[in-house]
């Protein structure tokens, strides 16, 4: 299944950069975060263990995210595998970042692939998307706040995913 959508962040692109890049930052602006350590001796890798209360999709998640292919300010990938509510989830994100001079704002924008397999795979594309976009928009929602509380964003997500 494929997801892509673009969001943009009032702020310059070094600064939306390190928020992107920060795992605490992360931590705080992923929705049902409970933790998000580093994993030993595995650099820009952690572990992470969440609680979703989304329709079907609720309940408790866990699994490693690990990021490549840094490209400072503008581009990385997010390789992320994991488990919960008897289904196993493995898949990859690639973030661009571009900075508009004119109206100062930065755009993060993702292409992101996921395999799904067991109980998740059954609820449906739908479903799945549905809770995807609900949780890309509260994660933008947070990062924005962290770069400036009184911060309005702008959302793009992509309707109907591809399989």
């Amino acid at each position: 299944m494929e997801f892509t959508g673009s969001y943009t962040l009032k702020g310059d692109i070094q600064k939306v950069w390190e928020l992107m890049v920060d795992p605490d930052a992360i931590a705080k602006s992923v929705p049902g975060v409970k933790s998000m350590t580093a994993v030993e001796g595995e650099p820009d890798t952690w572990r992470a263990e969440a609680k979703i209360g989304f329709s079907a999709i609720s309940g408790n998640y866990g699994g490693i995210i690990h990021m490549t292919d840094r490209k400072p300010p503008t581009s990385y990938r997010l390789n992320i595998k994991g488990e919960g509510q008897q289904s196993h989830i493995q898949g990859h994100a690639e973030i661009s970042l571009t900075y508009d001079d004119v109206t100062g704002v930065t755009t993060v924008s993702w292409v992101a692939h996921a395999d799904i397999a067991g109980k998740l795979a059954r609820i449906g594309q739908r479903v799945i998307k549905a809770a995807a976009n609900f949780l890309a928009r509260q994660f933008f929602g947070n990062l924005a706040k962290q770069l400036d509380p009184n911060a309005v964003i702008e959302t793009s997500v992509e309707d109907e995913p591809t399989a």
